[in-house]
């Protein structure tokens, strides 16, 4: 069991790493303990001009409880970036809904539940939803980098660490 817990996060790993390969701060490095719910978030692409869509992906790996309903915030910099839309991950594919609202500038809120689709099983790694914003950063100059968090994670993911996580998005123009 032990093994196959490793052998699942380390094709996570791979796939995440593919999936933010060019990122220049990847929020995945950190140690991750067997058994410890964990949560990250991946800006793809990780650089881009004006009127780019970048896609967030909110992943886990080792839920230790079957996820049917989660929420979470999502933070950003309402000067860099305007929300296009978020929809479902890899693992919440036949959820009733993964969506997002904006209640401020540079603030949504994210989640879903299950309805009639499948529950998370324990053990799971992927991705539960995407987040698109597109860049705007029309004030900033070149090389400007700009932080995306999530945090406040409520329902079947509260408990999962870090309590905050975040990618790097670098504006090229």
């Amino acid at each position: 069991m032990m093994r196959t817990k490793r052998m699942s996060f380390r094709v996570l790993l791979a796939t995440l790493i593919l999936i933010c390969s060019g990122c220049k701060k990847n929020p995945i490095t950190a140690t991750i303990s067997p058994g410890q719910e964990t949560i990250m978030v991946i800006c793809s692409p990780a650089s881009g001009g004006p009127d780019a869509i970048i896609t967030i992906a909110v992943a886990i790996a080792g839920n230790n409880k079957e996820i049917r309903v989660f929420g979470l915030d999502v933070d950003y910099d309402g000067q860099m970036f305007e929300f296009d839309s978020a929809g479902k991950g890899s693992l919440t594919d036949t959820w009733a809904t993964v969506d997002g609202n904006e209640f401020a500038s540079g603030t949504l809120k994210v989640g879903g539940y299950v309805g009639g689709g499948s529950p998370i099983p324990i053990s799971s790694n992927g991705t539960l939803g995407l987040v698109k914003l597109k860049v705007t950063g029309a004030q900033y100059g070149n090389g400007q980098q700009s932080q995306v968090w999530i945090r406040q994670y409520t329902d079947d993911i509260a408990g999962f660490t870090p309590e905050s996580a975040s990618a790097v998005f670098t504006l090229k123009k």
